[in-house]
């Protein structure tokens, strides 16, 4: 109404001064920006874009000012307006998305990211093409404050870990890092472990990464961090686009893309595939994986989008090589489906509001051929699981004038497992989870910014008929508080609360492994609890110089953790303390050699009440670095390393397990430092790119999990090709 108003006013009455109006929009898929930071410096004069990325300036005397417009994750826009005679000015100014992959935006649930505020790090769609992994997990490892603990890249069992968060264990249990596709959970309701097969790399447009608690906004199984896959979803031509890749050990990769938009509907839609034999026996993978996603692309902020995946996949588990018995190989094979459905619809509400809801469902099979040690065409058992989670999610905005954000939301799950490896007695155990939440961005002034927010769980677990519901309940909250002492520096401090409640497996896990080991849950677990702070510096001098420090600690109070004994049985790990720091940056080499990107990070973790139960699989010391450099022609070089320290384990597999206070204790040994280096050359054409990586460059020898060889070296060629309106 307010803008109304003084529309009529400056149309019919002449007046002394001047108005500016504008619209701010993401130049990548032209959507309207809110809450970007709008100020006319030589007047001391700002303010924010509302919720349809709009911002007027009235009163405004002729002369020449100087506008500038920033917003977290997007070049900054600085431009100098001549007012002359009083005029009405009428600006669109397009945002550049900053092309530096450790950069702080805003993520929170199925919105935009750029809504809602966390200290986040965004891999951005010109870094996944350099990075040419075939899969997630093995994109997140060259990640700084990153740690992945796997058998093979393409395997079940994949632990990813954020500052000591998490350890291997057979089965992914024990995961802290929540994995997100376009805000929605893809984690299995059994082992809380993330479906990585499931992940389409061929249309993912950026990944955001939140370290540390996320808990305030996603509650249980965050507490690590957050990793959420931001989806394509916004074309201006019809695109066709094909990228096929072979490799080592028979490895094939052909990936279809298609995008269209139909009046004001944008389709994409997507097909994968990727197989190899595997770098040893029976560690062959095969994948095929389809997509499609519906977006409206209106106007009138009333925007929804539906989305489907459906994946196949087949894996060996090649298993451990027993150091007393080299000869004995595994036979298992595993297969699943996974399916996943989500709709989301948002609309403006009241003046100045936006209300959203999403609703998802995902569903798993899996099948574990138990073959031992006979040939592979007999099956002397299998294991199932199946599993299905639903989850309905609420969120309100609210823009207010003086530059402040208020988020609420609720959120509703269910999640549900029936699977051979839980005590029949517990009968298809269910968790649900009923959670309220709210968060405030406020800008204090142009220098000084906030964020609060607060989480309640309820959350509750029906073993089955014969077993008595469990409750927990966690209130999650966080403060981060943000410092611009020049456009080029920021600070930042955190103090966050996180929160996991025991999973399924983790309650009422009763298994057997192929290699004779026992898992048993602990129906008697408590929730854990971790208190998270946080200080950073960051200096973003432009595209080709940045750097960055954080300064961490982290107290975990009744930490779930399996531990190896006979059988390995879960437990709460009272009081758990890490702490580190991680520090990297861009940085152009002198006469423009190349572009170097380094980081390390350092990790203290222990067990305070228990000392000489060792926190397993957590590396001290991580560098990883890549020297990027333009050759002529469109041609592209770059050389990247990763070094990982020792790090140690408990040998299960040892005969030698002394019994110490009616405990087994089996002994402690470490893996080796661990330094890779892999190579990658393109050459970009009008059109298509070809592409060329060797990992592995030395043919080291390694481990990441105990008696677990990983690949020597390997090669990869890739050739991808657009197609534009055909």
């Amino acid at each position: 109404m307010k803008k109304i108003f003084c529309y009529l006013v400056l149309t019919f009455y002449p007046i002394a001064a001047a108005t500016i109006q504008g619209i701010v929009i993401d130049e990548t898929d032209n959507t309207p920006l809110i809450g970007a930071n709008v100020l006319l410096n030589n007047l001391d004069i700002g303010g924010t874009t509302d919720i349809n990325g709009e911002f007027t300036f009235s009163g405004i005397n002729k002369g020449q000012l100087n506008l500038e417009i920033s917003m977290i994750g997007y070049d900054k826009h600085q431009k100098t307006i001549l007012i002359e005679n009083n005029e009405n000015l009428k600006l669109i100014v397009y945002l550049k998305r900053e092309p530096i992959i450790w950069q702080t935006i805003n993520v929170v649930g199925m919105f935009p990211s750029k809504h809602s505020p966390e200290i986040t790090q965004i891999v951005n769609n010109k870094t996944l093409i350099q990075k040419n992994s075939s899969s997630i997990s093995g994109l997140l490892k060259s990640i700084y404050g990153f740690d992945l603990q796997m058998a093979h890249a393409h395997g079940r069992n994949v632990n990813i870990s954020i500052r000591g968060s998490s350890d291997y264990k057979p089965g992914g249990y024990n995961n802290r890092v929540l994995l997100l596709i376009d805000g929605f959970p893809v984690s299995i309701p059994n082992s809380g472990a993330p479906d990585w097969n499931a992940i389409p790399l061929e249309n993912i447009d950026r990944i955001e990464i939140v370290r540390g608690p996320a808990s305030s906004l996603y509650g249980h199984n965050s507490m690590g961090g957050v990793i959420n896959m931001v989806t394509k979803s916004n074309f201006s031509n019809k695109t066709f686009r094909y990228d096929a890749g072979i490799g080592s050990f028979n490895n094939s990769i052909l990936n279809l893309n298609y995008s269209q938009k139909i009046n004001n509907i944008n389709l994409f839609t997507s097909a994968g595939y990727n197989n190899s034999n595997g770098h040893r026996f029976n560690a062959n993978h095969n994948t095929i994986r389809g997509s499609i996603k519906l977006k409206s692309n209106s106007n009138n902020q009333k925007n929804w989008s539906l989305s489907g995946i459906i994946t196949k996949s087949n894996n060996g588990q090649p298993g451990f090589i027993y150091p007393d018995n080299p000869g004995l190989i595994s036979y298992r094979q595993s297969e699943r489906v996974s399916s996943y459905i989500q709709l989301f619809y948002s609309l403006p509400i009241f003046n100045n509001g936006y209300l959203s809801s999403s609703i998802g469902i995902n569903h798993f099979n899996t099948i574990y051929n138990d073959r031992d040690d006979t040939p592979i065409d007999k099956i002397q058992g299998q294991t199932t699981y199946n599993d299905q989670m639903l989850l309905l999610r609420n969120e309100y905005q609210h823009f207010f004038n003086d530059k402040s954000i208020l988020t609420i939301g609720t959120e509703f799950g269910n999640d549900q497992s029936k699977a051979d490896v839980i005590n029949s007695i517990y009968n298809q155990p269910v968790q649900q989870t009923i959670a309220i939440f709210s968060q405030l961005k406020k800008n204090v002034n142009t220098l000084l910014k906030m964020d609060i927010g607060i989480r309640y769980d309820y959350r509750w677990v029906q073993g089955g008929n014969n077993y008595p519901k469990k409750l927990f309940q966690a209130f999650s909250p966080k403060f981060n508080m943000y410092f611009q002492s020049t456009p080029e520096k920021q600070y930042h401090i955190s103090l966050n609360r996180g929160f996991r409640a025991p999973s399924i497996s983790e309650l009422f896990l009763e298994h057997e492994s192929s290699y004779g080991l026992q898992f048993r849950g602990n129906s008697t677990l408590q929730p854990e609890y971790l208190t998270a702070a946080e200080i950073g510096f960051k200096r973003n001098k432009n595209q080709s110089h940045s750097w960055f420090t954080n300064i961490f600690y982290n107290y975990y109070s009744d930490m779930i953790d399996f531990v190896y004994t006979i059988p390995v049985e879960s437990i709460n790990r009272t009081n758990v303390e890490a702490y580190g720091f991680e520090i990297g940056g861009i940085q152009e080499l002198p006469f423009d050699i190349a572009n170097l990107e380094f980081s390390y990070s350092y990790l203290d973790m222990k067990d305070l009440k228990n000392p000489d139960l060792p926190i397993l699989y957590r590396s001290k010391h991580t560098v990883k670095g890549s020297i990027h450099k333009p050759l002529i022609k469109n041609i592209n070089f770059s050389l990247s390393f990763n070094y990982k320290s020792s790090q140690l384990y408990e040998d299960f597999l040892s005969d030698d397990h002394p019994v110490v206070d009616n405990i087994f204790r089996f002994p402690i040994k470490k893996i080796s430092d661990t330094i890779l280096f892999d190579f990658q050359l393109s050459k970009t054409f009008t059109n298509y790119k070809i592409k060329g990586t060797v990992r592995n460059i030395f043919d080291k020898e390694y481990v990441l999990i105990q008696d677990y060889p990983m690949p020597g070296r390997t090669w990869q060629i890739n050739f991808s090709k657009n197609i534009n309106n055909y």
